[in-house]
């Protein structure tokens, strides 16, 4: 079932390529605009500094102990946009799940009208999903924090130096099993609204969270497998953007390319994670 799920999902995706390129180009202006007033800074402080020549290769925290010594006022303000960036980013992804959640369930191929006219239709019931959802996020966020309660009941208020060391990345992996969780939940409660199309969000939450749970090893195997393939290419990606580090145009250039590529293939697994997700949920209600 999760394989078959998988299957559909990257031929809906690829059937909508349209909307790669939406969300691509979506990520790619939210960039343009949170780099942009960055670049003036940076630009304005390299000037005609040799220091500058080794933007294009390693971090040189010399660099960025300079830099932020004699530019941290202009930083402090840039750091209001990059913390208010990240929201309006995370509500416009919110705003265009409506349309795509509603060109996969109902079979449809994308086209403008039925895109961007069912984001507006279900952005509103989709906030107050979220809002719903907040004491839910809040619990199984919490699941993280199971393992350290459990060290200080077995093992006291001081472990052997070993608890420490494995507890620690235990941590690491019950946090990422909540942050899996808090998406399953939140995603199933939205296909749910789009498909029986509900106005009391209340509901969608109830049933979001009655079938991620009741249905738990293949919906959350399914996430798990998209999860681990965005990994995998991310630790493929991570050394071979490390290679491409001369200050060199073509080099640079190269970069560009790769990094591009990447935030494509990003594009492209969060579409599939949808679709995916929409053929599982049809499969095992009907």
């Amino acid at each position: 079932m999760i394989i078959k799920s998988l299957k559909i999902g990257v031929s809906q995706m690829w059937l909508n390529k349209r909307l790669i390129f939406v969300y691509y180009l979506v990520n790619f202006i939210f960039g343009i605009i949170l780099m942009l007033p960055f670049r003036s800074i940076l630009n304005n402080f390299v000037g005609h500094r040799l220091m500058g020549a080794k933007l294009g290769g390693y971090l040189d925290w010399d660099f960025v102990f300079d830099f932020l010594t004699h530019r941290g006022s202009a930083m402090t303000a840039y750091l209001g946009l990059f913390l208010i960036l990240p929201v309006l980013y995370g509500a416009f992804l919110l705003f265009m799940s409506g349309g795509v959640l509603k060109i996969f369930v109902s079979g449809e191929k994308y086209s403008p009208m039925l895109f961007w006219g069912n984001n507006a239709r279900y952005f509103g019931r989709f906030v107050r999903l979220f809002l719903w959802s907040i004491p839910v996020i809040l619990i199984l966020f919490c699941l993280q924090f199971i393992w350290q309660f459990f060290q200080r009941i077995v093992f006291g208020a001081d472990p052997y130096q070993s608890i420490l060391y494995w507890g620690a990345w235990i941590k690491v992996g019950l946090r990422y099993i909540s942050i899996l969780m808090i998406y399953l939940v939140f995603d199933y409660a939205r296909i749910h609204l789009v498909i029986t199309d509900e106005r009391k969000t209340r509901i969608s939450v109830f049933n979001g969270i009655k079938f991620a749970f009741k249905n738990f090893w293949k919906t959350f195997g399914l996430s798990l497998l998209l999860f681990l393939i965005g990994a995998i290419v991310l630790i493929i990606y991570n050394p071979v953007a490390d290679l491409l580090h001369a200050p060199n145009s073509v080099v640079i250039l190269i970069l560009f390319i790769l990094q591009q590529s990447y935030m494509l293939f990003r594009m492209m697994l969060k579409l599939t994670k949808f679709s995916s997700q929409v053929h599982l949920y049809q499969s095992l209600t009907t």
